[in-house]
Parts: C-alpha cells; structure tokens; sequence
C-alpha cells in the first residue's frame, strides 16, 4: 500500500498535461511530429515511476516527485511557448517534438561526441585527483609549509584556466593533450585546496592519538587524514569537475574536432538552431548525471555522517 501512495503525486498531473498539451493545434511554420514529445514524456514517466517504486527513503522520494514535476512543468510551458501560442522566436526557440527527433537522428553522432569527451575530462581529471590528493594531504599536514602552499594555491587557483588555452595550444602537440593539460589545471586546484582545508580540520585529538601509536608517515596520511577529509575532499572533487565540464567545452568550442563542444560550435556557424538546442540538453544531461553519480559515491563513502 505505501508503494501505491507514492504513485499519487502532482507530477504524475503535470505528465498528463504535458502530454495533453502535445496535441493541441500548432501555429508554427515547420510543425514537427508530437508523438516524438510524448515518447519522451512516457519515457520521462516510466523512469520517473521506475525511481518511485524503488525508492525506499521517504526524504528522497519527495525530492524525486519535485524533480520529475518541474521537468515535466518545463515541457510542458516550452512547447506552449513554442509551437502551440508562438511567444517567443520560432526560428531559435524550438518545440520538444523538433529537438526530440533532432537527438534521435543525431544520436550515432552525440554518442562519438560524448566519449571523446568523456575520455579526455577522465584523464585529465584522474590525473589531477592523483597528483593533488597526496599533495594536499602532505602539505596540510606540515602546518607550516601548509599556509604558505594554501596562500600559493589559492593565487594559482583564482586564475581562470582558460587563459592556459593558448599557451598550452602553442607549447603542447596536440589538441587533445591540450585538452587534458586544461583538465587537469582546472580540476587539480580546488581538490588541493579541499584536501588542505580538510586536512587543517582535523581535531588535534585525532592526529595526536595516531602519533602516540607511533603509526608511519603513509599510514598517518592515507590511514588517518586521507578518510578523515573525505567531506572537504569531495567538495573539491565536486567544484573540479564542474569546472572541468564548463573548461572542456569552452576547449572544445575553441579549436576542437570532436566533443560536445564542438558539436555546439559546427552548429553554430550555420546557424543550426535545432541542433545548437540539442547540444545544449545534452551536455546540461550528461553533467547532471555525472555529477550526481560523484554524489551518490560520496554518500556511499561518508555514509558514517549520517
């Protein structure tokens, strides 16, 4: 019965007025197919149900109802906008039904795009947790060599690592090495500084009980400090690779040949509009998704908070 209760919900309603809303008459000069929105939309629902059922936290349930309405609330106002009352351009703004079929035909050419994007944000991003975890745990540690490097960090990391994008262009063989080297900037500053700070907070107790067991250096660092900061490293794991997307696009847009980036950019010059629109959902999916995968590992990591 409680599984059967979490099926009714406001979202549920404005699935069905968005889907309503596909078929009512259209005033666009190039209507597209409405079937393309609500195969979209029963996708939306059925996933939306598939969570519902699945979910066993009262808290998360509420959160997912308010996620899927205001979707499904967005879907609905934009195709009204669009294709139904034409309050907006019509010759940038498209219909859901448009770039729905826009991403089905494109979708051998976003996929190619998408992992030659997700492999050079990986290695750059690997990368950079690799080099700046250690470090900002050593550097944290030493609370003196720790406050000038946190002063040096910080002054390195206000720097927008955009700006390397021509030297790294000039000094660099490829674009793609190019491309990881902006990674890697981008994403290595705020692990370290989250990895310094969260090392700074520990409690003097704790570090003082580990020295009294006369434990070694590498188990005081990766033994102690390293699960200690977990929550600080995480916020800098998160800030990293957001910025790490917005960096490889801007790249991508700038000189690339491939990624979603330059997806956007070819689009752009011919001033594709269809497709400029499906780049853009796309990139805006694949972050969310990524992202709130780093969140579910965080969780599944510092579930000992809760």
């Amino acid at each position: 019965m409680g599984r059967l209760k979490r099926l009714i919900s406001p979202a549920h309603l404005l699935f069905i007025a968005a889907v309503l809303v596909q078929f009512l008459p259209t005033k666009t000069k190039k209507p597209g197919d409405p079937m393309y929105a609500v195969k979209l939309l029963l996708l939306l629902e059925g996933l939306f149900i598939v969570l519902t059922v699945l979910k066993p936290i009262q808290k998360e349930h509420k959160t997912q109802n308010g996620v899927f309405g205001v979707i499904f609330a967005f879907l609905c106002i934009w195709t009204l906008l669009t294709a139904k009352l034409v309050l907006i351009p019509q010759d940038i703004f498209k219909a859901p039904d448009i770039v729905t079929e826009q991403f089905i035909n494109d979708l051998p050419r976003l996929m190619n795009d998408l992992t030659a994007s997700m492999i050079t944000i990986t290695v750059g991003y690997v990368l950079a947790l690799a080099a700046a975890i250690p470090i900002g745990l050593f550097l944290g540690w030493n609370s003196q060599v720790g406050k000038v490097s946190e002063q040096v960090a910080n002054f390195l990391g206000s720097i927008p690592p955009i700006v390397f994008i021509p030297y790294s262009l000039a000094l660099l063989p490829t674009f793609k090495s190019c491309s990881v080297f902006v990674i890697f900037i981008t994403a290595f500053f705020p692990i370290l500084s989250g990895t310094m700070s969260g090392v700074q907070n520990i409690s003097e107790h704790t570090v003082n009980s580990a020295k009294a067991l006369c434990v070694s250096k590498p188990t005081m660092l990766f033994r102690i400090l390293l699960p200690a900061s977990l929550p600080q490293i995480f916020d800098g794991c998160n800030m990293g690779l957001l910025l790490s997307f917005i960096l490889l696009t801007s790249a991508e847009m700038i000189g690339g040949n491939s990624g979603i980036g330059f997806y956007i950019q070819y689009y752009t010059n011919f001033g594709n509009f269809t497709r400029i629109m499906v780049g853009i959902v796309f990139l805006g999916t694949i972050v969310t998704l990524v992202t709130n995968l780093v969140k579910s590992i965080e969780a599944r990591l510092l579930r000992w908070r809760k």
